[in-house]
């Protein structure tokens, strides 16, 4: 792991040395320029010559876009370094309250704290209620089509000032093309090398009219994608799937002895509902094709104490069921109008249309009758069922007693068809009066979702397995066992927007820029579940039920006044006022120096909010689960169960409610930065920005285990617990103890608590050569290196820097990712004619597993939490990972260095042909480490910051019409 280490350091090493060779090429002689155009840069409304202003902005031009060689938006985000940990990325390995959803996440802070904008206005969100804290509100990007893109701006500083709400770590502007007249198709088709991960696009885009001399202009851009379906199997030989097997297990032939081979425990007294679940009393089927029969043993990570070690039984390949790449269609459209009316007024227009459909594979359903399964309804919870079968049940082999069943109902079909649409539709005018410009538009846009889900059972026709002692047999043949679900989620937003910008008085350094503006819209989100999961009626599935609305009206203001002609400052503030929640003001002030021709410095103040997402203030909510809950009642000491109860009661998976609570307040910022910007010559930039931004009041699920520790602080109805007589705690009289039945479910209302903190620098080094007749050549180095990442879950808590480190295993008290310190892309192009070379190096840097801190308790000695040498006292590890050590003496996520190789063609009239190589020397995703069945590392690697896709190619065409 330490020689992988090294080749990454080498590799950026060698970019560098390329980089500053091409710098000699370049010479420092400054070409003739003409006057720029005043143009408007995302993260502020008053137009400017200048395209560095005081905060920094990242472009991304449509060329850059196509020699990247990303298919999706998504792809594309992912290589740009700013870009860190904490987003999704449409892998079928997301959680239900993320399917098919891709999101962006600057500086790590979540999906919620990146403001998504499609020519600088705001997107409706996808329709779901996320549960998981910094994901209430979702901006998807496979939303947007990428061939009517011209540009992306990064904008990477607190924008609240400007945009309003969730520009807390900065805004990502999709701007489309204008004024573009012509035509041009394309297509590309992409797959690895094992012909997996396959995709193919075909893309349209015609424009015409010349707004300048006709009065118009009309764009129309279309997408159509398509992805291939990769399972767990065909799509791990680039991970470190051996390392996977033999750490953790998993990608062997051992899956799940659930099958529909059933397994039966007898009951231990009558009327108990405790079972013999280990030794001769348990009996198993294995009436199943001789390849599924697996004998249990080390091999598979079965312990000798387990009733499958020794035991042979039908194993069922979980992974044969499990797609990494899912099967997905998108189609994208837009058109976008411009028509002058006179020489001072012009309309404007814009209407899109997205359509993201995914199928989601995923194994059958089963049954355990060893414990109860909670089951819910809308706002509660329904009766539990237990799969017990009576005495002389037809499939009971005890003649004496209950037995409690596992059994899967293989016969049925199962998965998800998710249907994701977004229509969007805008239209607007803009002049000039006097010396003012102003601009007015309508914007109305709409997410709608549509989820039909398969293989789930109906609790009535599965209870009569009980009830009418029918078989599993026939009950699995039974048309009413698994009825169709579909479950409706609609996300809205209504806008009515303007804007006015002048120029007035005179400084030092010229005119004084001013803007204002308002914006007036309505939130909506109405989520339904199918009417059988909302009364109750389907096994285990959890609700979500959600109809909310909420008015927000706001104001800004800005100043740009250059007091010097190598001086100047912005000034911004706005208001916004959340219907039920107090208003919120936030400032920005920026300045820029110019000290010379080629240099410059510039910093930044902003303060920025987040509003509480509809489905946190809501009544209603999502339902969800709370594994590895330790029940304090039922396991005092975290650890051994009381007497009475069962080791299940010391890591438990209850029920949990996010409830509503309408006295949320904004999550409030504060970010600061300065930067350099410095260009020798006309070809050769160099920019610098260090920043710092800390965020507080986080909008967050409050804590299950305060909550269960401290009964007594809460309503009596946050907890819930079994009262059935039987299975209470009895006292030394032996009778039972109320209030220590099986803990259910609990209530975690979503309150404002903790704290983020985030610092580094970015780095941008741009060099453009002119080499005569042996072409052009262009390279640039974009990079971001952490100085911190600091987490506190509650106010006051410790907060420890988490930069190189597995945050949450850093300090235990923590639920932070992995946060690598380095993250960086070296990128060169040469054009000689027709001939277009191109290439990138990327880098991201190592992570490591070490436990150092568990809130205020700092080990003497840290420990690597996956490994081996763990010190006396600490009890949390994961002693089912044995081989981590052998494997990673150093205890950590390696570095990982890929490198991109591109051509593309253009000697053809009108057609350009490409061919793009990612990850050109295959290497493999690092392993990273997880429990044996953590859904995170499911895959393998950590899909936030690498990709299992291997050794990939796209073959392109592009026809241009003049």
């Amino acid at each position: 792991m330490i020689f992988k280490e090294k080749i990454g350091v080498q590799s950026v090493r060698l970019a560098l040395s390329v980089f500053a060779g091409s710098m000699l090429i370049g010479g420092y002689a400054h070409a003739q320029t003409e006057a720029p155009q005043r143009i408007e840069i995302t993260g502020s409304n008053i137009k400017r010559a200048d395209k560095e202003g005081t905060s920094p902005v990242q472009t991304i031009t449509a060329k850059e876009i196509r020699q990247s060689g990303a298919t999706t938006v998504l792809e594309l985000l992912k290589q740009v370094p700013s870009m860190g940990t904490g987003g999704y990325n449409d892998t079928p390995d997301q959680n239900g309250f993320s399917r098919g959803v891709a999101t962006a996440s600057l500086r790590g802070l979540g999906s919620t704290s990146t403001l998504i904008l499609l020519n600088g206005r705001r997107m409706a969100p996808s329709a779901y209620a996320n549960p998981n804290n910094g994901q209430s509100t979702l901006y998807d990007l496979n939303s947007l089509p990428l061939s009517a893109i011209e540009k992306i701006e990064i904008f990477k500083d607190g924008a609240s000032a400007v945009y309003g709400s969730d520009a807390v770590a900065g805004v990502i502007n999709f701007i489309t093309k204008r004024d573009y007249q012509g035509g041009e198709i394309a297509t590309n088709i992409s797959a690895n090398d094992d012909r997996e991960f396959g995709r193919q696009n075909v893309n349209g885009t015609i424009g015409f009219g010349d707004f300048a001399s006709q009065g118009y202009n009309v764009l129309f851009a279309v997408d159509y994608k398509k992805q291939n379906a990769t399972t767990v199997q065909n799509g791990s030989n680039d991970i470190e799937a051996k390392l996977y097997s033999d750490i953790n297990f998993r990608l062997n032939p051992y899956s799940s002895s659930v099958s529909n081979q059933a397994f039966f425990y007898k009951e231990r007294t009558p009327g108990a509902l405790s079972f013999f679940t280990t030794g001769a009393t348990v009996i198993n089927q294995t009436n199943c094709d001789p390849s599924r029969l697996i004998v249990g043993g080390a091999q598979n990570n079965i312990a000798s104490s387990s009733v499958l070690f020794g035991r042979t039984f039908c194993n069922y390949n979980a992974d044969a069921f499990t797609d990494v790449q899912s099967k997905g269609d998108d189609v994208n459209f837009m058109t976008v109008g411009n028509l002058k009316i006179n020489d001072k007024l012009s309309g404007f227009a814009e209407f899109a249309y997205s359509d993201t459909k995914r199928i989601y594979r995923s194994p059958a359903r089963t049954i355990s009758g060893t414990s109860p399964t909670t089951n819910f309804l809308v706002g509660g919870l329904a009766a539990p069922f237990q799969a017990i079968l009576p005495i002389g049940h037809p499939d009971n082999p005890n003649k004496d007693a209950r037995t409690a069943v596992s059994y899967r109902f293989e016969n049925l079909n199962t998965g998800t068809d998710l249907d994701n649409k977004g229509y969007r539709l805008l239209a607007g005018l803009k002049g000039t009066v006097s010396t003012w410009d102003w601009e007015s538009a309508v914007l109305w846009n709409r997410s709608k979702r549509s989820e039909i889900s398969h293989g789930f059972l109906y609790l009535p026709t599965l209870r009569k397995l009980i009830t009418d002692n029918r078989s599993l047999a026939s009950i699995a043949a039974d048309p009413t066992l698994s009825p169709d679900l579909t479950n409706i989620g609609t996300s809205e937003i209504t806008q009515w927007d303007g804007k006015a910008t002048t120029e007035f008085g005179s400084l030092g350094g010229g005119a004084i820029g001013f803007a204002a503006g308002f914006e007036f819209r309505q939130e909506k989100l109405a989520i339904d579940p199918d009417p059988i999961n909302a009364r109750g009626d389907i096994l285990g599935l959890t609700t979500t039920a959600i109809d909310s609305k909420r008015n927000v009206s706001s104001a800004f203001v800005e100043f740009r006044t250059p007091f010097f002609k190598n001086f100047e400052m912005d000034f911004a503030g706005r208001y916004d006022k959340y219907e039920k929640i107090k208003g919120n003001f936030v400032p920005k002030v920026g300045a820029k120096w110019t000290v010379s021709d080629g240099l410059a410095f510039r910093g930044t103040y902003a303060e920025a909010f987040r509003a509480p997402g509809l489905s946190q203030t809501a009544a209603g909510g999502a339902q969800f689960f709370l594994n590895g809950t330790v029940d304090p009642v039922r396991c005092p000491n975290g650890t051994n169960p009381a007497v009475g109860a069962e080791p299940a009661d010391c890591s438990k998976s209850v029920s949990g409610v996010g409830g509503a609570n309408p006295d949320l307040k904004p999550e409030k910022s504060k970010s600061y930065s300065l930067g350099l910007i410095y260009s020798p010559t006309s070809s050769f930039d160099v920019l610098l920005d260090i920043y710092k931004l800390r965020q507080e009041g986080s909008v967050v699920l409050s804590s299950s285990t305060f909550l269960l520790e401290h009964p007594g602080n809460f309503p009596a109805d946050y907890i819930l617990r079994d009262t059935n007589p039987l299975n209470l705690l009895k006292d030394a009289n032996g009778n039972p103890i109320p209030g220590t039945g099986p803990l259910l479910a609990v209530k975690t209302p979503w309150i404002n608590q903790g704290a983020t903190e985030t610092s580094g620098a970015d780095l941008e080094v741009k060099m453009r050569n002119n080499l005569g007749e042996n072409g052009k050549l262009t390279s640039s180095l974009r990079g971001t290196y952490l100085f911190s990442y600091r987490r506190a879950e509650t106010t006051g808590d410790l907060e420890r820097n988490a930069v190189g480190t597995s945050g949450g295993l850093n300090d235990w008290a923590t639920s932070v990712g992995n946060i690598p310190r380095i993250r960086a892309t070296f990128s060169s192009s040469w054009e000689k004619g027709p001939h277009i070379v191109y290439g990138s190096i990327r880098y991201t840097d190592s992570v490591n597993y070490y436990r150092r801190y568990d809130g205020t308790t700092t080990y003497a000695t840290p420990y690597c939490y996956y490994g081996a040498g763990v010190p006396a006292g600490a009890t949390t590890t994961f002693v089912s990972q044995p081989n981590y050590t052998k494997y990673f003496p150093d205890c950590q996520l390696p570095s990982w260095t890929t490198v991109d190789l591109g051509y593309s063609y253009s000697g053809i009239k009108n057609l350009t042909l490409g061919l793009n190589i990612k990850n050109i020397f295959d290497s493999k995703a690092p392993y990273a480490a997880g429990t044996n069945t953590s859904t995170t590392v499911q895959q393998g690697y950590d899909t936030t910051l690498h990709n299992n896709t291997g050794r990939y190619f796209t073959l392109s065409a592009r026809y241009v019409f003049r």
